[in-house]
């Protein structure tokens, strides 16, 4: 064996890489507690980054129009600090819209819903006591436990430790969240006013510690990925209002209950490529069979037509067009997506699968030049 000095520092690399291994897979369950509570504490860093990236869209598209604008006239205007507070009303907007179409239609359908529950109630009582008719030794266990006064008394003592508990972490998780909603958004907002500089300052990294065609090959990946997921993010919000309209229609025409808060539902569940309406069909039917059971029965039946014509026609059209996939591929990436990755899956499936075949397309070209073929 040839010990030069190269290939004592490969074989160096190599017992490093082995022993670096083996004490990883040794300490598995720790490593992975480690990556869970970095994964916690940068959660709200995360967020706003994921927020920053989907404000930049229209923000770019805003930044754009107050330029042509600006070069017309002779005085200037702050176009940075102009373009990220659109972009932010048109954010925070969006979602007090979807919460002031939601709130007064939750109200009224809890009401409702309140209002049903005794005959609710009934019914079951009634199914209840069929059960135990048919049943005698049913009645003889519940005889038995309410005789005993200290086992009804552990199962109140129970329930109310549920109820406070359940409480006071709804309260400790409510303003935890509030808390991390708001510093994602101070996180996203530096980062929309500083992307010039943080663009600047990894391309030195990358410069100062890796090779230039290497560095080279990564920013036009980025740059792919940037345009792809815009336009993925663009044209799933396209989806998601043409779905949500097209149920509102529907259930409007065919005079079911609820058809206002299904149809935001499904917009914002729509968000989830494909498969996310199903979310909604589920609470709809739920909500449509305290009123009326056989009505959920044909409302789920709707759904699922409107959903395969969304599927199979609307969805790889204007999502799949977006991203440069045609029908085929979008729906298979999509399918494929989630089953190895669930929702997530689903989301990021799709451009994931458009900047491969975009990475796939323009090397295949390549290569083909290089052999002078044409087809």
């Amino acid at each position: 064996m040839d010990l030069s000095k190269r290939n004592m520092k490969k074989l160096m690399i190599l017992i490093t890489f082995g022993i670096g291994l083996f004490w990883a897979l040794t300490n598995l369950s720790d490593i992975l507690a480690f990556f869970s509570h970095a994964l916690h504490l940068l959660f709200p860093f995360i967020l706003g980054a994921i927020i920053a990236f989907i404000l930049n869209i229209p923000m770019t598209k805003i930044e754009n129009f107050l330029r042509k604008k600006q070069n017309n006239k002779k005085t200037k205007i702050p176009i940075r600090t102009i373009s990220i507070t659109l972009s932010l009303v048109i954010f925070v907007g969006i979602i007090l819209l979807i919460c002031f179409l939601l709130i007064p239609e939750l109200i009224e359908n809890i009401q409702l819903l309140i209002k049903n529950i005794p005959d609710f109630i009934s019914d079951i009582q009634a199914w209840v006591l069929d059960l135990v008719d048919s049943y005698p030794e049913i009645q003889n266990q519940i005889e038995e436990v309410f005789k005993d006064t200290t086992s009804v008394n552990n199962i109140m003592v129970t329930v109310l430790n549920y109820v406070i508990n359940g409480s006071l972490n709804f309260i400790t998780s409510l303003v935890t969240s509030v808390f991390t909603i708001f510093t994602a958004i101070v996180f996203a907002v530096y980062m929309l006013s500083q992307k010039e500089y943080l663009e600047r300052g990894i391309k030195k990294l990358m410069y100062a510690y890796m090779k230039k065609e290497s560095v080279t090959k990564i920013m036009e990946l980025a740059n792919l990925a940037n345009k792809t997921f815009s336009k993925f993010i663009s044209g799933q919000c396209v989806e998601a209002v043409i779905l949500g309209m097209i149920f509102f229609v529907c259930l409007t025409v065919l005079r079911f209950p609820y058809a206002v808060i299904i149809s935001v539902l499904t917009t914002m569940t729509a968000l989830i490529p494909m498969f996310g309406a199903m979310i909604a069909m589920m609470i709809g039917a739920l909500l449509i069979a305290v009123t009326n059971p056989l009505q959920a029965i044909l409302f789920i039946i709707v759904f699922q037509i409107i959903q395969q014509i969304e599927n199979n026609f609307i969805y790889p059209k204007v999502v799949g067009k977006s991203v440069g996939l045609a029908s085929m591929w979008t729906l298979m990436a999509v399918i494929l997506g989630g089953s190895l990755l669930g929702i997530t899956g689903m989301i990021i499936g799709l451009p994931l699968a458009s900047i491969l075949y975009a990475v796939l397309r323009n090397e295949t070209n390549e290569q083909l030049e290089k052999k002078k073929i044409k087809i």
